[in-house]
């Protein structure tokens, strides 16, 4: 009995701190949970899984009350990137039968690294560095976005809209792990939306897939209620904590943070890959 207080209070704090770092960066802290759940816990890999997607509707939800609330989250822009992410996911768990994803995850796992590191240097030339993109960005339709709240307005075109939302859904449905932590560097380096505003938009996005992903997860028997419950507990502490860490945090520390956080994703990659 002692045994198991212990480690749902251990749980609970885990938990806490991978909330925590998850909001703060906007990727949830899915891609972090799932692993240690399974190494540490025990978990089997069908229960970890639902029980981080029921454990993210709480804490995704507070943050998207709270981000809300200080006019960070860009619904229009998150309605937009999620549709086409919903249709990749299906369309990358089809892919699982025709291709071989351990070698796509090899490559994977490098992009994300560069990635993260672009975060903190310079990769090509100044003028090179995702120029296309933001050549490609400026195809029309595209939507002029205002936020006068912040003072930015930034561009998103259609195409991009629906090639990276596709990119980001099909990864994730052929990986078997939550997009969220494609989303706030996308927003970020193609779209050039404020790393506040990016990362907040990115914890709405996660809110809409966790409740999708819960009932799929309960209907197949994985959410378990004594396994969820300090989970749960511990994200929601975590996401409360995280608001008001980003509240005092400026935007070129956040991205900081968002490029460390993409570097250890490519390396809980790796580790589970081998």
């Amino acid at each position: 009995m002692h045994v198991e207080i212990l480690t749902s209070l251990l749980l609970v704090i885990v938990s806490i701190l991978i909330s925590l770092y998850g909001s703060l960066v906007g990727f949830g802290g899915g891609i972090f949970i799932v692993p240690i759940l399974i190494t540490f816990f025990g978990f089997d890999f069908g229960t970890a899984v639902g029980t981080t997607m029921a454990s993210l509707i709480p804490s995704a939800f507070i943050s998207t009350f709270l981000n809300r609330k200080n006019k960070n989250v860009d619904f229009k822009m998150g309605t937009l990137l999620e549709i086409p992410t919903m249709v990749g996911v299906i369309f990358g768990s089809l892919l699982i039968s025709f291709i071989s994803v351990n070698s796509l995850k090899v490559i994977f796992v490098v992009f994300i690294f560069i990635l993260g590191l672009s975060f903190f240097i310079k990769l090509g030339s100044k003028n090179s560095n995702l120029d296309l993109f933001n050549k490609l960005n400026k195809l029309k339709p595209s939507f002029i976005i205002k936020n006068r709240n912040h003072s930015v307005v930034y561009r998103a075109s259609l195409f991009m809209l629906l090639f990276f939302g596709l990119l980001s859904g099909t990864l994730a449905g052929l990986f078997g792990m939550g997009g969220g932590f494609m989303k706030t560097p996308i927003m970020i380096k193609v779209f050039k939306i404020p790393a506040k505003i990016a990362t907040a938009t990115a914890l709405f996005m996660i809110l809409v897939t966790s409740i999708t992903g819960s009932v799929s997860h309960y209907m197949q028997g994985h959410i378990h209620l004594s396994k969820t419950t300090p989970v749960i507990i511990g994200f929601a502490i975590g996401a409360l904590i995280g608001h008001k860490v980003n509240t005092h945090i400026k935007s070129t520390k956040l991205e900081k943070l968002i490029g460390l956080a993409l570097i250890l994703a490519s390396m809980t990659m790796l580790v589970n890959l081998l």
